[in-house]
C-alpha cells in the first residue's frame, strides 16, 4: 500500500514537472529581428519613378522600428537612409498599419541630371520622410506581404557658379568681377505606393 502512495506521487511530480515544462515552452519571446523589402513607385509633378528599400529591425509585439536603406529615382536620383517605425492594429493574420520614416537623401545624380553648361555644379544632401498606411497579410511563421500607400517627401539643395561674359574685358584694364554662386532648393512632393516582404 505504501509503495502505491509513493508510485502515484511521483507520477504526479513527473506530470507537474511536465505540465510547467510545457507551459514555458508555449511562452514565446515577444521580441524578434525582421528585414523587410521593398519597391515601389513614386509619382508627382514631375512625373513618375522607381524606388527600392531594404529595413532592418526589431519587432515587439505590433510595433516595429528599424534602419532602411533605398534607392529613389524621382527628379534626381538619392539615396535615402532613414529610421522606420510602424505599428499594427488587429489579431488576425491580416493587418492594417501605419507607418513614418524620417531621415537623409543622399545625392547621387545622374550626369543627365545635372546642368553641364554651370561651373561648380554641386548637390547638397537634404530631409527625407515619408508617411502612410498599409495593409499586412502573414503567408508563413515569419514571412508576411505588405502593401502600402503614403505621402513622401525629399529635400535637395544645388550650388553651381555662374560665369558671365564681358566683350570688352581683353580690351580693357578693367577685370571682370568674381563669377556668382547660385542656389537652387528642390522640394519634392510624391505619393509613395509599395509592395515588400518581410522575412
Amino acid at each position: 500500500m505504501f509503495r502505491i502512495k509513493i508510485f502515484s506521487l511521483l507520477i504526479l511530480l513527473i506530470m507537474m514537472t511536465t505540465s510547467g515544462s510545457a507551459q514555458q515552452k508555449s511562452v514565446t519571446n515577444p521580441w524578434s529581428f525582421q528585414s523587410i523589402a521593398n519597391v515601389g513607385l513614386l509619382e508627382g509633378q514631375t512625373g513618375s519613378a522607381f524606388q527600392l528599400q531594404t529595413i532592418n529591425g526589431a519587432r515587439y509585439k505590433s510595433w516595429f522600428a528599424g534602419v532602411g536603406l533605398g534607392l529613389d529615382y524621382y527628379r534626381l536620383r538619392t539615396i535615402p537612409l532613414f529610421v522606420d517605425i510602424r505599428k499594427e492594429f488587429g489579431r488576425s493574420s491580416s493587418k492594417f498599419f501605419v507607418y513614418a520614416d524620417g531621415g537623409i537623401s543622399f545625392s547621387w545624380v545622374t550626369d543627365a541630371q545635372k546642368m553641364g553648361y554651370w561651373i561648380n555644379d554641386q548637390f547638397h544632401n537634404g530631409f527625407y520622410s515619408d508617411l502612410g498606411l498599409g495593409f499586412k497579410t502573414t503567408i508563413a511563421k515569419k514571412s508576411a506581404i505588405y502593401v502600402s500607400l503614403g505621402y513622401s517627401y525629399k529635400k535637395l539643395n544645388e550650388t553651381y557658379s555662374t560665369l558671365y561674359y564681358y566683350p570688352n574685358y581683353y580690351t580693357t584694364d578693367v577685370l571682370p568681377p568674381n563669377d556668382s554662386e547660385e542656389k537652387i532648393s528642390f522640394s519634392l512632393n510624391r505619393l509613395s505606393m509599395k509592395i515588400g516582404w518581410a522575412f
